[in-house]
């Protein structure tokens, strides 16, 4: 090993392989499976896990496995529907952890490494350039005005540490983009560090108001946003919204990209009503929504 990524020693053994057999009858599971696996890190002594959300959705029987060998189940302590982290607990004794920090530090340019479980006791290590800290949206009604965009492949499976060459650890890796610029979506730790204290107390934030969600799927097209899909049984679903319609507004506010109808969605609460307008087969169609709180739809 390269004497310069010698804190590598400590940081490896701190990536935890996560094993989750999802309830069959959660709503993730017939898009994610029942089965799945996934990377976390040990932050603290305590055996908290950072790691992304969709590795966790509708755990039954969550699995972690130490580097060494040691297997021992886990729970959730907090799934952050807003930004996509989880954070787990395990009962580990390991002197292993990794040091977080915010992404302040970070810029365009600097070096950064990604540590992945590939299987059970297996773990890889890939290097790349930051190549932009920026807004990130995504169809599923996902958006975050900071994300860490890295020319690093993951090296495994999703969940793992963005750590800089100091050895601290500032975000979770959460998509692999494919791209020749950006090939890894990291999300930044602030999301989590920010409420720190309130998650480790409560397993919640408890003054953050629920976001409208409505569980739709739009895309960019030349035709305007096109909503390739709805989420089963989701608001949307239950108001008559079809894939293939095309949004026109929310409310009376026109949207034309992905970002501005969030910003519009997310001006109403969770459970409050959200009125579409879109475009069906070329006539104008009304339809009023009324949105849940994600949390409890996917919880």
């Amino acid at each position: 090993m390269n004497g310069y990524y010698k804190f590598l020693e400590q940081l490896i053994p701190a990536t935890v392989n996560i094993h989750n057999i999802a309830k069959r009858d959660h709503p993730s599971s017939g898009i994610l499976g029942v089965e799945r696996a996934g990377s976390g890190t040990l932050i603290d002594g305590d055996g908290h896990i950072l790691t992304v959300g969709y590795v966790v959705l509708g755990a039954e029987e969550l699995t972690v496995t130490l580097q060494q060998g040691e297997e021992t189940s886990a729970r959730v302590v907090y799934i952050d529907f807003e930004s996509g982290l989880a954070l787990l607990q395990a009962d580990v004794s390991t002197p292993y952890h990794v040091p977080v920090s915010d992404s302040s530090g970070l810029e365009a340019g600097q070096m950064g490494l990604l540590l992945a479980s590939t299987d059970v006791l297996e773990r890889r290590v890939t290097e790349g350039v930051i190549t932009g800290i920026e807004p990130f949206d995504a169809h599923w009604e996902y958006m975050v005005d900071r994300a860490i965009l890295t020319t690093a492949d993951n090296p495994g499976f999703g969940g793992g540490a963005f750590v800089t060459l100091k050895g601290v650890m500032t975000g979770v890796v959460s998509l692999n983009l494919g791209g020749p610029k950006d090939a890894s979506m990291i999300i930044p730790l602030d999301y989590f560090l920010n409420v720190r204290d309130e998650v480790l107390a409560h397993g919640r934030v408890r003054n953050r108001v629920p976001r409208a969600w409505i569980g739709i799927h739009p895309m960019p097209s030349p035709r305007g946003l096109i909503i390739f899909g709805v989420t089963e049984d989701g608001p949307a679903h239950i108001a008559g919204v079809k894939p293939g319609d095309i949004l026109v507004s929310v409310g009376d506010q026109e949207v034309s990209d992905r970002m501005t109808l969030y910003q519009r969605l997310w001006d109403y609460q969770a459970g409050e009503e959200v009125v579409l307008i879109v475009l069906r087969k070329g006539r104008r169609h009304v339809l009023p929504i009324q949105s849940q709180d994600r949390a409890e739809f996917w919880g």
